[in-house]
């Protein structure tokens, strides 16, 4: 009897220990199973920001690119653009300071969000990670083209404004060059210029340009009529007019000579007329004073928005055809 007693204890004792051993060996399972997790999670985190460092939208190394590519394409238009350096306001020669004056302005007409981002990253609509002005020389003045480098919804847009006076209307420019530059620059390609010394690329430079411009002397007159008289009441107000050549010009106006202006236009350069009075003398003898401004120039102001086709051309298809002398 006490021998079944001892055997019995001695049996009891050793299942102890075994669900002892087990419940160890559990925990331990448990508690290692815990820690990889927990590195699994640090591993991911660093990982998840690694990713969106690569990921950076804007950097020095792509503003450099943009730097390098207005420096080659400006001359190309017979400008010079400045930069806005990051600290000291741009200003244009109408008067807006940049980036100060974004929180006045309008993007299609509409009040959106438009604000300095250094990396593209900023709580803006349209988040500026550059800024180019170029302040016109000729006639009529002021006048100025300035450029806004953004990322829409992480999307590279390029915004230009060019207005004269009231709030700036910024819109998309039409400038493919500029456009597309920026594109690949922000993907991290290089940027492709019309100053390329390839002749191939020079060749499908020229193609493109050939077909995008306006060529009809009726529709680049209205856009010359609102460049150098930009304080008439627009082009839709005015009926009655009408082109014709003489001394190798065209003149567009409403059949007097004070209404007139003259221009001319060979390839992107167009070359419009004012009137030196300086001397005293009458309309018809002042003499004519030359001023060129590109095409591009005048179809980015006045051809470019859906609105403004629909003006120029309404227009345009009122008029005559271009009378002789």
């Amino acid at each position: 009897m006490q021998t079944k007693k001892l055997k019995l204890a001695t049996l009891l004792f050793t299942g102890a220990l075994i669900l002892a051993g087990c419940s160890s060996q559990s925990q331990s399972n448990n508690n290692n199973s815990d820690n990889k997790a927990t590195t699994s999670k640090v591993s991911n985190h660093k990982s998840t920001t690694r990713n969106k460092q690569g990921d950076t939208l804007w950097d020095s190394s792509k503003d450099s690119k943009l730097k390098n590519f207005i420096d080659q394409w400006a001359p190309t238009m017979k400008q010079s653009y400045v930069k806005y350096n990051g600290t000291n306001s741009l200003k244009t020669s109408t008067g807006t300071r940049y980036p100060d004056d974004l929180s006045k302005v309008t993007i299609e007409g509409a009040n959106t969000s438009i604000g300095w981002s250094k990396d593209g990253e900023g709580n803006y609509d349209y988040d500026v990670v550059a800024i180019y002005n170029y302040d016109g020389t000729v006639p009529p003045l002021p006048n100025h083209i300035t450029y806004f480098f953004t990322f829409h919804k992480g999307q590279p847009i390029v915004l230009v404004d060019q207005s004269r006076d009231g709030t700036p209307n910024l819109k998309e420019t039409e400038n493919n060059d500029v456009k597309s530059a920026f594109s690949n620059i922000a993907a991290g390609k290089s940027a492709e210029t019309t100053t390329s010394n390839d002749s191939n690329s020079n060749q499908a430079s020229s193609n493109k340009s050939t077909t995008s411009k306006v060529t009809d002397p009726n529709k680049i007159g209205l856009m010359v009529y609102q460049y150098a008289r930009p304080k008439d009441d627009g082009i839709a107000m005015e009926p009655d007019l009408g082109v014709y050549t003489s001394d190798g010009k065209y003149w567009i106006g409403i059949g007097t000579l004070a209404s007139s202006v003259a221009y001319k236009f060979s390839g992107d350069t167009v070359t419009y007329y004012t009137k030196d009075f300086s001397g005293g003398q009458s309309d018809a003898d002042a003499p004519l004073i030359p001023h060129d401004v590109s095409l591009k120039e005048l179809e980015d102001q006045f051809y470019s928005t859906n609105a403004d086709k629909q003006n120029v051309d309404s227009v345009a298809d009122q008029m005559p055809a271009v009378s002789g002398e």
